[in-house]
């Protein structure tokens, strides 16, 4: 087998072609590829493999990226075919020998005899799109209070949302469930308790393979962590909103934006936040009566 230089960029990689490795002038088989998503037979055997894949959520393709790297003896993140069988097999996929040599055959695009098991991950779950991935860079920035580049993981562990994760609205797993997946997801390599802007993403691509609307996926977000916006039925609805009485008198009701990791018992600390919304505040109602006072000032 030829020597490997080191790993590729993933962000180089789309729909399983690497973008480095392509000439000047792409074959036309290459453009087509890049342009109609692989032929048959091998779209309908990586169709089975995402159904398979799918039904476990997010755990699924990160349990087969974890059971890749067990099997990659030499470390070196590439997969010859006897490697790539065995994972495949213990993924229960019972495909014949020649189907694992169609979809393997596929992937090895220079005839190296391995495939880069991370370029082959990322055919099969998708790059999020743009629009997408700017949410979940979204979602990342607001995690990120002090913009150091990661996220404390216990941090966002504590008040992270799941209420309209797909798989719990369809009835497929509990909150509970998800939360211990999302937890299984990061840190797959070292166990550092942080999340990176990388790690998160590749999280929300796995999530993303099973959502084929983006306002769907948007909401799912905004929910998730408390993110205003968003249009229509698609338009956040986890942030607080409160009953406030304004200067003048007329009383509204309110949202309080971006309110991830609010103290939403805390009267003085809502009215802060809406006041730095340009919200003209006299008091709110919180609890079925419009008062400034906070609680503890209240008793």
């Amino acid at each position: 087998m030829p020597a490997r230089t080191g790993r590729t960029n993933e962000s180089s990689i789309s729909f399983g072609f690497v973008a480095e490795k392509k000439a000047a002038a792409p074959q036309e088989e290459e453009r087509q590829g890049l342009i109609s998503g692989p032929p048959e037979p091998v779209a309908s055997l990586l169709k089975d493999l995402k159904a398979s894949l799918a039904s476990h959520g997010a755990r699924g393709i990160a349990g087969l990226a974890r059971k890749f790297k067990i099997i990659d003896d030499s470390g070196n993140g590439f997969l010859e075919f006897p490697e790539f069988k065995k994972a495949m097999s213990e993924h229960t996929m019972s495909w014949t020998n020649d189907q694992l040599h169609t979809i393997f055959n596929y992937f090895d695009k220079d005839r190296s005899g391995s495939i880069d098991y991370d370029e082959f991950l990322v055919g099969i779950r998708g790059q999020l799109n743009q629009r997408r991935e700017q949410l979940v860079l979204l979602a990342f920035d607001v995690l990120d209070r002090d913009k150091n580049g990661f996220i404390e993981l216990d941090d966002i562990v504590r008040i992270y949302n799941a209420d309209h994760h797909p798989d719990v609205l369809a009835g497929k797993k509990t909150k509970s469930q998800v939360l211990l997946e999302f937890l299984e997801t990061f840190d797959a390599g070292e166990k550092d308790g942080k999340v990176t802007p990388v790690e998160f993403c590749k999280y929300y691509s796995n999530i993303s393979a099973s959502i084929d609307e983006d306002d769907y996926f948007e909401l799912m977000i905004r929910n998730a962590w408390h993110i205003s916006g968003g249009e229509g039925q698609f338009a956040n609805t986890t942030c607080l909103r409160v009953l406030v009485t304004h200067n003048d008198g007329r009383q509204t009701v309110e949202e309080v934006k971006n309110d991830f990791g609010l103290d939403k018992s805390n009267v003085a600390a809502i009215k802060a936040a809406l006041e730095a919304q340009g919200v003209d505040v006299k008091s709110i109602d919180i609890n079925g009566s419009s008062s400034g006072e906070t609680p503890a000032e209240s008793k």
